[in-house]
């Protein structure tokens, strides 16, 4: 259970608790950040660039029970000012997207002193399904990126058989599947009978 500092808790009884918003990209090639305030912030050995208000738009994030994936969009915005160019979203292409993590969280400050009150909170986790290119006359150039949520695992269906490789990608550090390789392979009818 997380644990949230006794500052922080009494900022949330009044409602006076700053969020800044971090999106993080867990790419081929390595993490990228971002995060909605005025200057880079640092966590978990990856610097979250800064980006202005608007640059970065959040989808409604859907709650179910049960097994259901859900979907989540995010929007980035070009910024020449902050060096996002719309060259610099094109590039995304270059890189190994595709059904990569994505993480949402938000960052607690102190209202008045912009001090971060504990580590950022995970909002959302999911994988990046596709990630789509449009020059808005009125807004700019957009990268919009389609995300599924973690949910998805559970529903998704393919000729593809799980390994250990597969479940670190999930799961890091879970030993589930260590030796499914030297068993062999058996068809085994699941749920309905």
């Amino acid at each position: 259970m997380r644990s949230y500092p006794p500052v922080l808790l009494d900022l949330l009884d009044e409602g006076r608790v700053r969020y800044a918003g971090m999106i993080r990209f867990d790419l081929g090639e390595g993490s990228f950040g971002f995060i909605r305030q005025s200057s880079d912030y640092v966590y978990g050995g990856v610097t979250y660039k800064a980006m202005l208000d608007g640059l970065i738009e959040v989808s409604s994030l859907s709650r179910g029970s049960g097994t259901s994936a859900s979907g989540f969009v995010l929007r980035l915005s070009e910024s020449p000012d902050n060096g996002i160019t719309p060259d610099v979203l094109l590039n995304i292409e270059d890189y190994d997207y595709r059904d990569r993590p994505v993480t949402i969280y938000d960052l607690h400050r102190h209202p008045d002193t912009g001090a971060v009150l504990g580590d950022p909170v995970i909002m959302e986790r999911g994988y990046i399904n596709a990630i789509i290119h449009n020059d808005d006359p009125d807004a700019g150039f957009l990268m919009t990126v389609e995300s599924e949520s973690r949910a998805i695992d559970y529903s998704r269906t393919n000729g593809r058989i799980r390994s250990q490789e597969d479940q670190q990608r999930r799961a890091a550090g879970d030993r589930f599947f260590e030796h499914a390789s030297l068993t062999g392979r058996q068809k085994i009818k699941w749920g309905k009978t």
